[in-house]
């Protein structure tokens, strides 16, 4: 693709809606999504590198991969579409504002915001179904201090603010998309030029539902194999040799039949007070830089 240019690019926030809002871009004629969500290209570093299990594909970061790896995600683009993705590491990543300024500096932004104490405590739920995280959350937050630091959404966003300009910026919040989930869609399509009255059939829909572990037994087992076959180049080479044959398809439905609809445990009050009192200077922050009151996101019910 002579002269390919990313035109926007989803820089977070994970459990904030941005797999429904990639979903709904991945319908309008007027834009083509990278295959696959998560390219995690313009990174250095991917946030779960500090985890136990390295997941080639989703936790990695695919930068030293080469621009001819990553347009071959867009080589289902017509000409006059956009060119998007939707890569929630950037935001944790203080280089990925760089690269993706080197790349385009008239790249458009787009983030998407949510309580930062649901947000985490739902990504450790999330994270846990493919990584053997400790048993609670608490454990967790603490051995792994990455994860609960990427929900500083005004401290992760400084890199992106020295380089792009505002107005070069779109950002929503999550429940916004409840109240009034046309006009949520709308705004996004009003920011980045195209027909805002295209409706996807995603719209209403919910595009990422929620699951729970049958078998943390099984979820480690799964982790060790995935963690064995990227552990070296070779290893790394058969894996792409088997993913071709099928494999990818068959460990997939395997890690699917581990898991069944269901909620997640309520967050202990200890907890929540904890979360609140952690983030309240970042949100007062970040609601200043939106002129929004986000004043309910440092409440404990």
């Amino acid at each position: 693709m002579s002269g390919f240019k990313l035109d926007f690019s989803g820089i977070g926030a994970a459990k904030a809606g941005t797999t429904w809002i990639a979903h709904c871009l991945g319908e309008h004629p007027s834009v083509c999504m990278a295959h696959g969500k998560e390219t995690n290209f313009f990174l250095r570093k991917h946030i779960s590198s500090c985890l136990p299990v390295r997941r080639y594909q989703y936790g990695s970061a695919h930068y030293d991969e080469g621009f001819e790896w990553y347009e071959q995600k867009f080589r289902h683009h017509r000409a006059g579409q956009l060119y998007g993705e939707f890569s929630n590491a950037y935001l944790a990543d203080p280089e990925s504002a760089g690269l993706l300024h080197a790349h385009n500096p008239a790249m458009k932004l787009l983030c998407c915001f949510r309580n930062p104490v649901d947000a985490a405590y739902a990504g450790y739920y999330q994270l846990s179904r493919v990584q053997p995280l400790p048993d609670t959350v608490e454990e967790a937050l603490a051995r792994y201090p990455q994860l609960i630091e990427y929900y500083c959404y005004h401290r992760n966003l400084q890199p992106f603010l020295r380089l792009f300009p505002r107005e070069r910026m779109h950002f929503m919040v999550f429940e916004d998309i409840r109240a009034d989930t046309t006009g949520f869609f709308r705004g996004i399509c009003d920011f980045l030029g195209i027909d805002s009255s295209f409706v996807p059939q995603a719209l209403n829909q919910r595009v990422n539902p929620r699951t729970v572990l049958r078998s943390r037994t099984l979820r480690d087992l799964r982790c060790a194999i995935a963690d064995f076959m990227v552990s070296t180049p070779a290893r790394r080479n058969l894996r792409k040799g088997l993913v071709s044959l099928g494999a990818g398809r068959l460990a997939l439905r395997l890690f699917r039949l581990n898991e069944k609809p269901g909620t997640v445990p309520p967050m202990t009050p200890g907890t929540r007070r904890r979360l609140v009192e952690f983030y309240r200077k970042d949100n007062e922050a970040l609601g200043e830089m939106m002129h929004r009151d986000l004043s309910h996101w440092n409440l404990c019910p």
